[in-house]
């Protein structure tokens, strides 16, 4: 949790009043470096404390200025992708960040993704197996480039503090804002009825049921993965299937495994159902292994 100051700068971003200190739970403090850049950060984890193995999530907090946005993970047609880089002590593992449904954004280079109002992003960590009682630090380094009729980079560093325990998990906080955060990320496809993705050949299907419209894709390009424009969905009642042409090029990685990534949108509001697509594909088999389908 922030330090009070911190919550109540969060709670007045947000509209809503600041949560009330649990005296039960110790508290996180936070300090920053002042960077600009037409863009806030603030910081905090989801949980009271942390104790071994345990896997937490620290949130960062990007608000854009008024009228200014900044990107998704897949920027689009121009910008830059908003970055996290956590500095952990010994034993720490730091997953992929976890960020919500982005907006579209429609200007004279294209098309464009991103966030023009507070947007939670969520990098899970696990702790080691042996902690001691006690603080730890974690160095909390954003990037982003915010854009309105210019651009500009941004960086912001903040340092959070989270209580350990040798024996027991911390429990998981239960505030208000927390809880719309969550709401804001998309959801794994196997929560969709119907939902599950393929790659045939030089095309990615994903299929699932569902009464909103319209139904977009949008792809994560990195090396050896590039998604084309999908022309049409194939329709029947409430049943969906979407093709999108993919090209996968195994000789621009080292390995034999290539990671297909995108977000499903359904609807036009940023709070419509979104779902996560996620495939392994494998030269060395011909394969692909789907996760969360």
């Amino acid at each position: 949790m922030f330090c009070l100051a911190t919550t109540t700068i969060t709670a007045l971003l947000l509209g809503i009043p600041p949560p009330q200190p649990n005296p039960y739970f110790p508290t996180h403090e936070s300090v920053s470096k002042d960077t600009p850049g037409h863009a806030t950060t603030e910081v905090r984890t989801d949980v009271g404390w942390v104790g071994p193995l345990q896997t937490f999530n620290v949130i960062v907090l990007i608000t854009p200025d008024p009228e200014w946005h900044v990107y998704w993970k897949n920027p689009g047609a121009s910008g830059m992708p908003t970055e996290v880089e956590i500095t952990t002590p010994d034993g720490f593992v730091v997953g992929q960040p976890m960020f919500p449904r982005p907006s579209i954004f429609h200007g004279e280079e294209g098309v464009t993704y991103g966030y023009s109002s507070a947007a939670a992003i969520f990098i899970p960590v696990t702790a080691p197996a042996i902690l001691q009682d006690g603080q730890l630090e974690f160095e909390v380094t954003t990037t982003w480039l915010a854009c309105k009729k210019a651009c500009v980079m941004g960086e912001k560093t903040n340092t959070v503090l989270l209580s350990t325990n040798k024996v027991y998990h911390g429990p998981l906080h239960r505030d208000l804002q927390l809880s719309r955060w969550i709401e804001a990320l998309p959801r794994q496809l196997d929560d969709l009825e119907g939902g599950a993705s393929i790659v045939t050949g030089n095309t990615l299907h994903i299929t699932g049921e569902t009464e909103m419209r319209p139904i977009r894709f949008i792809g994560v390009e990195r090396k050896g993965i590039r998604f084309g424009y999908s022309s049409e969905i194939i329709q029947n009642g409430d049943s969906f299937r979407l093709p999108v042409p993919i090209h996968v090029d195994f000789s621009a990685i080292k390995g034999d495994k290539l990671i297909v990534e995108g977000i499903l949108m359904f609807g036009r509001k940023s709070d419509d159902p979104s779902y996560v697509v996620h495939l392994i594909l494998d030269s060395t088999s011909n394969q692909h292994e789907g996760i969360g389908n």
